[in-house]
């Protein structure tokens, strides 16, 4: 039956009941007799009744039309709401976003992009996960709604952009020894010990982090006396020690950065594209007309880009 039915006809029959006249029917939808006579059969051969009776003060509903014009009284406010969707005003909107981050990126966007809420959007709600390796299947099941990944979607199922690029950078504490020489090479760091990132890895290898051939590259094969998925434990080995940090460009945001460590320049490793890991924001399609999905995808490409630098 729903297949068959104009929506637009509904309307019509609505104000029909409300009327019980064809001439102010047509008045109040701005459309001639003709118009609504024509909409009047159709809903006649729908619902397979005459729906009204001509007298001569205008049209009597048959119990079939009143009892339409009950579940029209519920029916017609909802596609409403539905179909004339109202303008997005982040400052009301409480909708909750779950979103994974890769750490290395979280340290550093987290605590900006909540500060940006509690400005324009106070009410919403942000539930931060560990990033997958593979974090499709949690796309199709709803349990996250943005996924910052270091692919590119797959298939149309997924809509991604890529929002930066994510560049291998070497970290230390201030006044650590390195820093007089200015431009260092790989072969400066070896008398010292490295701390990284520990970066998870499809156990099917369907994906590879593209971050971890630049561990490997770059390091030498060397093993690192700490990887943590801890940034902040990171910077405090890094800060009360010689180690040197394998991190990337966007923990320069850290607020501590510059007090607590400092980049240690190197044109080899900072500079090299075949080093540069795209990042890409990633959401699963069916949220595309959501237009608070729409307005949180722009801030976090946004905060997140302005982190890439």
């Amino acid at each position: 039956m729903l297949s068959r039915v104009d929506l637009n006809l509904l309307v019509t029959l609505d104000v029909l009941l409300k009327e019980k006249n064809v001439t102010r029917a047509a008045e109040v939808l701005f459309v001639s007799q003709s118009a609504v006579s024509r909409s009047l059969a159709r809903l006649r051969d729908t619902f397979d009744d005459p729906l009204f009776t001509r007298v001569a003060s205008g049209l009597v509903p048959t119990e079939k039309a009143l009892e339409i014009e009950k579940q029209l009284l519920v029916l017609l406010p909802q596609l409403s709401e539905v179909f004339s969707q109202e303008a997005f005003d982040p400052k009301k909107a409480d909708n909750a976003f779950a979103i994974s981050l890769p750490t290395l990126l979280s340290s550093a966007l987290t605590p900006v992009l909540m500060k940006e809420l509690r400005g324009v959007a106070p009410s919403m709600r942000v539930s931060e996960y560990a990033a997958k390796a593979n974090p499709y299947s949690s796309l199709d099941q709803s349990q996250i709604d943005f996924a910052v990944h270091f692919a590119d979607s797959p298939n149309q199922r997924y809509v991604s952009k890529q929002i930066g690029t994510l560049r291998p950078q070497l970290f230390v504490r201030p006044n650590h020894p390195l820093l007089v020489k200015g431009d260092i090479v790989i072969e400066d760091t070896f008398n010292y010990s490295m701390v990284g990132m520990v970066v998870e890895e499809d156990q099917y290898h369907s994906f590879s982090a593209p971050i971890t051939q630049v561990y490997k590259d770059l390091m030498i094969d060397r093993r690192p006396i700490l990887r943590s998925s801890q940034t902040q434990v990171l910077i405090d080995v890094v800060s009360d020690s010689d180690a040197i940090l394998f991190g990337t460009n966007c923990l320069k945001a850290l607020r501590t950065y510059g007090k607590d460590f400092v980049d240690l320049r190197s044109e080899q490793i900072e500079n090299n594209k075949n080093y540069a890991v795209p990042v890409h924001l990633v959401h699963h399609q069916r949220t595309s007309n959501s237009v608070a999905h729409q307005w949180m995808s722009h801030l976090l490409a946004q905060q997140i880009s302005k982190l890439l630098i």
